[in-house]
């Protein structure tokens, strides 16, 4: 048998944990669970794990200042903070209304669409954000922003300039400039660039800022229980991207003992 990673989940939600558990023991990694940042540190105190994920918001922090308390306290893994909401079993119908007046389709209700996905996922990540520099008061978060929509970059910048450093990369050359002063506390990454696969943009952020915490957002599907968690890709995205951020981690020591 060959060496099966060992990977940290951290997340409070039942349905999402079973899900990432299940998606990364399917890749062939052994995982395992905790569901608050204090259980994750007491776990990666007594063993060595090789990346884990967190969720934007821990059942007793946000992702931000667990990651950098991980940092003061000289642990170093590669980790992936995951965007997703509780999935439910059965998709909301529109209300009834004079303003809003959708027709089902085969008695089916409106999918959500894309662009409210977008901006609910970039309204956790900024809430988290903004609580990250509210429980730190003298933390100031380098974030890197990768974000190919200038209006959606736009609303994000607003959101945070008064709160973090922020650095915006909407093509392959501003990440270049972005990525040439490295060591940010947080990465973003909303969309694929125009002129860079999302693979070249992993690989680029992960070989310059291998300790920072990268951002994942998508839409699962639980298919053990036919529910909608988010896409259909995640499950891939979530394989490339762990892997992508455990390969270019390899060249550095995953922890250090302070």
């Amino acid at each position: 048998m060959g060496h099966c990673p060992r990977i940290l989940v951290c997340e409070h939600d039942a349905t999402l944990s079973a899900y990432l558990s299940r998606t990364l023991a399917t890749a062939g990694f052994w995982v395992d669970t905790v569901q608050s940042g204090r259980q994750a540190l007491k776990k990666l105190a007594l063993h060595y794990y090789q990346a884990m994920t967190v969720p934007l918001l821990l059942e007793d922090q946000d992702a931000l200042s667990f990651t950098h308390e991980l940092r003061v306290l000289g642990m170093q893994l590669p980790i992936l903070v995951i965007s997703a909401c509780a999935p439910s079993t059965s998709a909301p119908r529109p209300p009834h209304n004079l303003e809003i007046d959708l027709e089902a389709i085969d008695d089916k209700p409106h999918p959500e669409p894309d662009w409210v996905r977008k901006a609910a996922n970039q309204a956790r990540t900024i809430f988290a954000i903004k609580s990250a520099c509210q429980r730190n008061r003298n933390f100031r978060p380098r974030v890197l922003h990768i974000e190919a929509d200038r209006f959606s970059a736009g609303l994000v910048k607003a959101a945070l300039r008064d709160n973090v450093e922020l650095a915006q990369a909407g093509s392959a050359a501003e990440l270049d400039n972005a990525l040439d002063v490295p060591g940010y506390d947080l990465a973003l990454m909303n969309t694929n660039l125009c002129d860079i696969t999302r693979e070249d943009v992993l690989h680029r952020i992960a070989a310059l800022c291998p300790e920072t915490p990268m951002v994942l957002q998508g839409y699962y599907r639980d298919a053990q229980n036919d529910t909608d968690v988010e896409g259909d890709d995640a499950a891939s995205n979530l394989i490339m991207t762990l892997r992508t951020l455990m390969l270019h981690a390899m060249q550095v020591p995953l922890r250090a003992q302070a």
